[in-house]
């Protein structure tokens, strides 16, 4: 018998058929009947990195940049939410780019962005406020450039004084927005206060409640996710962990009404991931149903008996009265 980790990695590598729900499928049906007219969205996520990368650099290199060039990618980025939020999530979760140990930043910034608008849309934010919020969370930890690289890829546990020196970035993330001309405007906020807690154990002030920004907030649940959930030099959980550490992080450390969101908006199970449903069934995530991320809609791609099948089958799982997901599968594991 073939294993279940060999089937869920030759799935995971496979051509994605177009079928609803898939990002073949937005690209083909949604909201833009021109499809020439929409660019393929590996390559604009790979672009949005690149330009992140060049800002970065400019900043690390003690030049003057644009605010407008942070904004730009914010506006493109809001512009996918208005598509497809399945999309998004899918998007984050599917073209992830950790080459270099360096990537993870540029990448870590794209993903928490738009995880954070997903929130703020949920909220019924504005058009200009979701674009203030992205970009304001594109550069919510430029202070990490200022921590030697060896320390932030470091793959064992922080020394002290290593944890000290990374406490500071929300500092360093501020003198680095000096040499930003028309910064988005709640950029300092952002970049100073996504690491409070409402229970006041965060840093760099151990600021409480209502002294820390709501945007605030919002990064503060949506980055602890990103960063649980991708790959860094040394670790990587799967999604329903990362949604798990929010879930026990919520009484103390993040604002109620976010986590409410966040768990309505934000599923376990991504587009992409694969699941074991209560009847020993594997199914291949393709879409979630908004308020009822735990009951998303799964192509069944392996049966009771560990048999691959040769014609997935789709089950909405909304709709069933029986089905429903026992734990998430993790495909890196062999």
């Amino acid at each position: 018998m073939i294993k279940l980790s060999e089937i869920i990695r030759k799935t995971a590598e496979e051509k994605p058929q177009e079928k609803p729900g898939l990002i073949s499928e937005v690209i083909k049906i949604k909201k833009n009947k021109d499809k020439e007219s929409l660019l393929d969205l590996k390559k604009i996520y790979e672009e949005a990195i690149l330009e992140v990368r060049l800002i970065m650099n400019d900043l690390k290199e003690g030049k003057v940049v644009e605010g407008k060039r942070v904004t730009n990618i914010s506006e493109k980025i809001v512009e996918w939410l208005s598509i497809d939020k399945d999309m998004l999530l899918s998007l984050i979760n599917n073209f992830s780019l950790y080459e270099k140990a360096e990537d993870y930043l540029y990448a870590h910034s794209i993903n928490t962005s738009i995880l954070a608008i997903n929130l703020g849309s949920a909220y019924g934010l504005s058009k200009d406020e979701l674009i203030d919020l992205c970009a304001s969370t594109l550069l919510h930890d430029i202070g990490i450039l200022k921590i030697p690289l060896e320390i932030i890829t470091k793959p064992s546990k922080l020394t002290k004084e290593e944890f000290d020196l990374v406490k500071k970035h929300p500092d360093y993330g501020l003198q680095l927005l000096e040499n930003i001309k028309d910064p988005p405007r709640s950029a300092s906020k952002v970049i100073y206060e996504h690491h409070e807690r409402i229970d006041g154990t965060g840093y760099p002030e151990g600021k409480k409640g209502e002294e820390i920004s709501e945007l605030a907030k919002i990064v503060a649940v949506v980055e602890v996710y990103e960063a649980i959930t991708h790959p860094r030099p040394y670790h990587r959980s799967i999604p329903y962990e990362g949604v798990k550490m929010v879930v026990q992080e919520a009484k103390s450390s993040f604002e109620p009404k976010w986590v409410k969101i966040f768990l309505n908006h934000i599923t376990p199970y991504p587009p992409g991931s694969f699941v074991l449903l209560n009847n020993n069934e594997v199914g291949k995530v393709v879409s979630i149903n908004e308020n009822l991320p735990t009951r998303p809609v799964v192509e069944i791609v392996v049966n009771a008996g560990g048999k691959r099948l040769e014609k997935p089958k789709r089950i909405d799982l909304a709709k069933s009265s029986v089905l429903h997901i026992s734990k998430a599968l993790d495909e890196g594991k062999r």
